[in-house]
């Protein structure tokens, strides 16, 4: 069944906010009761998601123009496994789904490359349901495959546990309590963070971190850099239509991907002098400990490797990164950047 759904407000004009255009999903079932009922049992199912990559976007094309974002592909595969986890998996909408692992990969780059004309994006999607209770799971693996324009070249995957939303509540106030009691008050708060909050003292030139809009810059300078690691605060602008926290109050998925590509161009171009413009994030690992509470200070250590160079000689850089809220650890992650001129 071929289903068009519009995540976020849809529009095709210069500043419009969330997807620029709907997104089209096929569900492939491998039963009848897929083909009838419109529904699949928990058993793994394969789904084909079609869009156009953005070409007038706030964040999606903000920046030099290199590259397509590999953000757009990670938050149009975050939205659609959670509609598809509600609409053809009976999970309860009550049920918070939480990241518990996330990869994605830039295996060709140069369907990545950006022309100046329309792409086009296509993400072969496999579900598995994990830890089925009366034939609903609790959680989801998820992957996918990547292809623009007809070309493959990227791949991505992702763990997802629906919670129970007493135990959802237990753990985002357990975890907040000991990020409360161990918080760190050099760390400014998030609202202090913010744009129209910031001084030239304490600000991140957007083209350093391959953006344009300061808005859209979710890392600030490090407040310590011993031996090479750098610390550096995380947040961003109240109201920004990717990086916003939900509902729940809780830091969401997309600013831990956009925090790791942004502060390990600042790493490694002070390190190593890789050029933002020309930098490209091509491989990210993350692990999720716990919720991130939007309104408490959030920072990012980042530590890179010795650049090595690839077949055709181009350097890349290799960092590994953690994010935490006082003494504890939200996410780690991984990520590579490679220099493409």
């Amino acid at each position: 069944m071929d289903i068009t759904f519009t995540p976020q407000p849809a529009s095709s004009a210069p500043g419009s906010k969330g997807f620029t255009a709907p997104l089209h999903l096929l569900h492939r079932p491998v039963t009848p009761e897929g083909f009838l009922l419109d529904a699949t049992p928990p058993v793994e199912q394969n789904f084909a998601l079609s869009a156009e990559l953005p070409c007038e976007h706030e964040t999606f094309n903000d920046g030099p123009g290199t590259f397509h974002d590999l953000l757009f592909v990670a938050e149009t595969l975050r939205q659609a496994t959670q509609f598809v986890a509600h609409q053809y998996f009976r999970v309860p909408a009550e049920r918070p789904a939480v990241f518990v692992s996330s990869g994605l990969d830039v295996l060709d780059l140069a369907p990545w490359r950006r022309t100046g004309r329309p792409a086009h994006i296509t993400l072969d999607i496999t579900l598995a349901p994990v830890d089925v209770v009366n034939g609903v799971p609790r959680g989801l693996d998820c992957r996918g495959n990547v292809a623009i324009d007809g070309v493959n070249c990227g791949s991505a995957s992702a763990r997802l546990q629906f919670l129970m939303p007493q135990v959802y509540r237990s753990h985002r106030e357990a975890g907040r309590q000991e990020s409360l009691r161990s918080t760190a008050p050099v760390v400014r708060p998030l609202a202090a963070m913010t744009v129209a909050g910031q001084d030239a003292a304490i600000t991140v030139r957007p083209e350093s971190v391959g953006r344009d809009n300061p808005r859209n810059v979710v890392v600030g300078p490090p407040l310590w850099a011993p031996y090479g690691e750098f610390v550096l605060p995380v947040a961003c602008e109240p109201g920004h239509e990717v990086f916003e926290a939900g509902s729940g109050g809780h830091v969401p998925g997309p600013v831990f991907l956009e925090a790791s590509r942004q502060a390990s161009l600042l790493a490694a171009a002070e390190l190593h002098g890789l050029r933002p413009a020309h930098a490209v994030l091509t491989r990210w690992r993350a692990s999720f400990r716990g919720f991130g509470d939007a309104d408490l200070p959030l920072t990012c250590t980042v530590v890179t490797e010795a650049p090595v160079r690839d077949e055709t000689g181009r350097p890349s850089v290799h960092t590994r990164l953690a994010f935490s809220q006082g003494s504890r650890v939200l996410c780690t992650a991984s990520a590579v950047l490679l220099q493409d001129c």
